[in-house]
Order: structure tokens, then sequence, then C-alpha cells
């Protein structure tokens, strides 16, 4: 078992072999991003995070402070913590301020040791039954964010559809440096007689080095996934603090039919503190199992948990020695078993969507723990074959919908409302996950002295409520709330509108779990009816 890395990223060499060995950072105590910062509190980190509205004049005081554009499509600039601690009480008086956070480190997430595919060394292969089916020809990317790839090594040298998005940096003798080249051959090292063989040998394979891991330095390459085309996206990294900037990086990446892969973290035995992005709603989150297919001692846990995939004694080629292998330990190696099997799905099933693919992928999977989903392993073990050829999942549409700003398009376009200003009625089928897609937010536009009614049916214990549409958030509080109700169990929710004004008025319907751990899918029916008089 791996050993606690207390404050920074250590490496162990031993005499037999090569074993190196990476925990994720330990960190200050967990908690959710604000959005807001106070000034004291950016000034105390060396770098910050602002999220700005897209205007040349924010953009101006920005830059003057010293800031850098660092992911456009997003309007995040960096800066020092001081220099944010000055410029954001500007910005937020002229209200051209979204939020303001600090920047948050990112490192890897590991442990090391051998290659080749029989069944005793590549284990992780014939666990997942890659070895009963032939993978597919190229075709859905795969985009790992990591450290660099090395390209000359064995199992890429000549490589076909091995794209580098940005310049790669790779080192065998820093981990650091070389994370990326051990996840990307865990999913695709190339099926060429030497070496290891990735689960998905002939996948297109796109790479990001993010240099220094932060959470700017994964916003933007998430950034550089999405302009490269849908893909999905292997995140073998994290921390113990969420951030904004992932956060919207990975909404977007998935609105623009992404599919992102995430890492659980390695520190079930250190208290297991939640893992970020990996606990971000909408993220494929994996755990790691031994080779007695059981959780991992240090496979982190947590509500965003979906399922696990081998994390032990994975193999690897050295890179200069064809004599020499190596073995790798963590959770970042399950993802990218996960992220090449959702590729090899896509490619497979190309008209699944991105998060029919990820359902397919849990509902799927072989349960291993408890019947149903369980806090240690998910849904259960990746099958493969079992994907392959499993059950259509209906669509949930309009995601990512969890909040009023996604809706209202503060970065994308705007979705869609519902209903239009001649009235009607409107019937939703969706979903909601109290871990992975808490709430379902839909603009509404109800006619001049018309009334909204909404009906919300589901298999699960749910709520429902309107809320202007000058309301800042429905996650939190009571602002702007019109009407609310929560029943318990299974009973049907109801909740009204009307409106009295001369003219049509917009409002927001949200649907979402009613606690912790429920899961469930719901029909609304939304309908206009003439206002009591």
């Amino acid at each position: 078992m791996p050993p606690h890395v207390p404050a920074s990223i250590r490496r162990l060499t031993l005499a037999s072999g090569l074993v190196l060995a990476v925990l994720l950072a330990a960190a200050p105590a967990p908690s959710q991003p604000l959005r807001s910062s106070s000034t004291t509190g950016l000034a105390r980190h060396d770098h910050a995070v602002v999220a700005l509205d897209g205007s040349a004049r924010s953009a101006a005081l920005v830059r003057r402070a010293g800031g850098r554009l660092a992911v456009p499509r997003l309007h995040l600039w960096r800066l020092t913590g001081n220099a944010a601690a000055r410029v954001v009480p500007r910005l937020r008086a002229l209200g051209v301020l979204r939020y303001a956070e600090p920047e948050r480190a990112r490192p890897v997430g590991v442990h090391f040791v051998d290659p080749l595919t029989t069944p005793d060394i590549g284990w992780h292969l014939h666990a997942v039954g890659a070895d009963r089916v032939d993978a597919p020809g190229p075709g859905f990317p795969i985009t790992v964010i990591d450290s660099g790839i090395d390209l000359a090594h064995m199992d890429f040298a000549g490589r076909p559809n091995t794209i580098a998005l940005n310049a790669q940096a790779t080192d065998f003798a820093d981990i650091d440096e070389y994370h990326g080249t051990l996840v990307s051959s865990t999913a695709a090292a190339a099926s060429n007689g030497v070496g290891s063989e990735g689960v998905y040998p002939q996948a297109v394979l796109r790479e990001y080095d993010v240099a220094t891991p932060t959470s700017t330095s994964v916003a933007a390459g998430i950034e550089a996934a999405v302009a490269a085309g849908p893909s999905v996206i292997n995140l073998s990294l994290g921390g113990p603090v969420a951030t904004f900037a992932e956060e919207e990086a990975v909404l977007d990446a998935v609105r623009t039919g992404s599919i992102v892969v995430a890492a659980s973290g390695n520190s079930f035995d250190q208290g297991n503190p939640p893992q970020y992005p990996a606990q971000l709603p909408h993220v494929l989150t994996v755990g790691a199992v031994d080779r007695s297919l059981q959780p991992a001692s240090f496979s982190s846990s947590g509500p965003g948990l979906d399922l696990v995939a081998p994390g032990v004694a994975i193999p690897f080629a050295h890179p200069t020695d064809p004599e020499q292998s190596v073995r790798l330990d963590g959770t970042s190696f399950s993802a990218p078993i996960v992220s090449a099997a959702a590729a090899w799905l896509k490619t497979a099933r190309p008209t699944l969507a991105a998060g029919q693919v990820m359902d397919v992928l849990r509902h799927s999977a072989d349960d291993i723990g408890a019947p149903g989903w369980d806090f240690r392993s998910g849904w259960g073990l990746l099958n493969v074959p079992n994907a392959l050829v499993g059950p259509t999942p209906p669509v949930d549409p309009l995601e990512p919908n969890d909040d009023v700003e996604q809706v209202n398009g503060g970065v994308g376009p705007a979705q869609r409302s519902i209903d239009g200003p001649r009235g009607g009625n409107v019937r939703i089928a969706a979903s909601v996950d109290a871990g992975e897609d808490p709430h379902d937010v839909y603009r509404v536009v109800v006619p001049a002295k018309r009334r909204l009614v909404v009906t919300v049916a589901g298999n699960a214990n749910l709520r429902a409520a309107l809320w202007t549409v000058n309301a800042f958030t429905v996650r939190v509080g009571r602002d702007g709330r019109l009407a609310f109700s929560n029943r318990p169990g299974t009973r049907s929710e109801q909740v009204a509108w009307t409106n009295a004004r001369k003219t049509a008025a917009a409002i927001f319907l949200d649907v979402s779990p009613a606690g912790a751990g429920i899961r469930g899918r719901y029909t609304a029916w939304v309908r206009i009816v003439r206002a009591p008089r």
C-alpha cells in the first residue's frame, strides 16, 4: 500500500527494478467553492483565478493588474493573489465579476512495476473483458490531460492517430513528467509486439501537457480538448478543494458532447477527503480494484463514485529496455481503463449521446458490492462486453442544466425555453442524481394573465420548485423562490404560479433529489391554464 505523502509529491526508487510512487498532495480541509472570495483570502495564495463577464472593460482592468487570459472560452484570468485582492473589489463594484477564487494545485495521483497482456501480467485487460471482444479501429478520441507523453517510447513511436495539442515534456527519472505517458499507455498503448497494450490500442489519442498541474492549467487543458472536438477527457489528477474554474470547464465540455472521466483519488486510507474534479457533477468517477476484484485499500470514494476498474499492478514497458517493465498502482490507471472503454463504446455505438455512454457503462458493470450502487465500488466493475450490448438508456435532455447560470448562458449559449408565449402543454422526461446531476433547471415562459401548473412524478423522492428569473442560484437559500413542493416518498409534486402581469414572464422550474444518495427518473407535465379570477 502506498505511503501517505503529507505535503508534496514524493518519489521512491527501490533496488529491485524501478518502483515509483505518487499520491495526491495533502491540502486544507475540503470545501465547496463559493461564488465570491474575500480579498484577504485571495492575497494568502500565490495565484488566483478571476472569472469575468467577457467585456473589453473588465479584461482591460485585469490585464493592467498583471493578469493573463488562461481559459478564453470561459473568460478566466490568472493573476497573483495580491493583484487579485486589489482588483476584485473594483470588478465587483462594476458588476463585471462572475467569481474569484484561489488557484488550486492539482498533483497527479499513483504508485508503480511490469508489461504484456498474458492473464497473469496483463490481468487488468482480462478483468474488464477487453480480451473477449475485438477493439475497433480509430474512432471517438481519448484526450489525456496530464503531464506530457513520450512519443519515443516503444508503445508510441510511430503510433498512428497520436496528436499533441501542445508542447510535450517528459522525463522518466521524474515521475511528475512521465505520468501522462503511463496513463496514456494504460488507455491506448499500441498493439505492436513490444511492451504493453492499451485497452483500446487503435484509439485516436490526443495529449495535453498541463506542465504545472493546477486548477487553471486543468481548465485550460479541457478548453483545448473542447476546441479539438468532442472526446473522452481523462483526468488522472485532483485535489481536495473544489474550484469553479474546473467545474465550468467540465460543464462546457459536457455541453459540447465530451465525456469527462476522472480518477477518484488514492486517499481512502488517509481519511478519504473528497477529491476534485472527480466529485464534480457530470464527471464519470472511477475507483480502483485490486487483483481480488475488490476495492483497493487506497481507492478514494464518495457520492460521485460511478464504477471501478483495475488499479493495482498495471503493467508498463520500460521506455528504453524491452527486458524491463514496471507495475503501476493507483486510480490514475483505473480512470484511463474506463476512458478507453468509453471511447470504444462511443465508436462502436456512435448514436449514443455522451450521457447515454456514461449510463451504459454504469449499468452494465458487474455488481461487486452491496446490490446496486454502493460507496466503495459505485455501480460495480467495468465490463466492456456487457457495455457493447447493453440496452440504450433514455436521453437526459438539456444537460447540463444544474443551475440558472447554465440555463441563462453564463458560459456558452442560453438554453431554449421549454414553452413559448402562446402557452400550451409540455411533457419532460429526465433524470436527476444527487451526486452526478443534482438539479434540473428549465426556463418556462408564462403568458400574461395565465397560470403555470407543473406536476412531477418519479420513481424516487424528489422536490419541485419555481423561481423568479432573477434568482441567483437554486442550490441554496430561498431568495427568489415562488413555489415549493416536497411530499414524502415517490408521491407526485405540484407547483403553480400565476402571471398577473400584462406581458409574458419567464420563470425557472427546478427538479431535484430530496436528499443525499437519491437518484431517479421523472416526468414533469408543464401546463398553461387560465388564471383564477
